[in-house]
């Protein structure tokens, strides 16, 4: 089974964001925000590279694909599970 993934913006823009899209979580970084969405849009910087740079700003960061983020809520909702 494949699993259509669509996300919708503030401005009601639509995205099909497909299976190998990634969604990074930091924590502990709001004040750099800016910073990191540039390094990423840009694509400057490796993974390690910026795990480097957002611990040594006290964050910490994951990264996840989307696909396992729908396959495990999926899992957990039809077992009942609270999201």
């Amino acid at each position: 089974m494949s699993t259509l993934i669509i996300t919708v913006n503030s401005d009601n823009s639509l995205f099909d964001v497909g299976n190998s899209s990634k969604i990074y979580i930091f924590d502990n970084v709001k004040e750099y925000h800016d910073e990191l969405c540039d390094i990423i849009a840009d694509n400057k910087l490796s993974y390690e590279e910026i795990q480097n740079l957002v611990k040594s700003w006290g964050g910490t960061i994951d990264l996840v694909d989307l696909s396992t983020l729908v396959k495990n809520y999926k899992k957990n909702h039809d077992k009942g599970l609270p999201f």
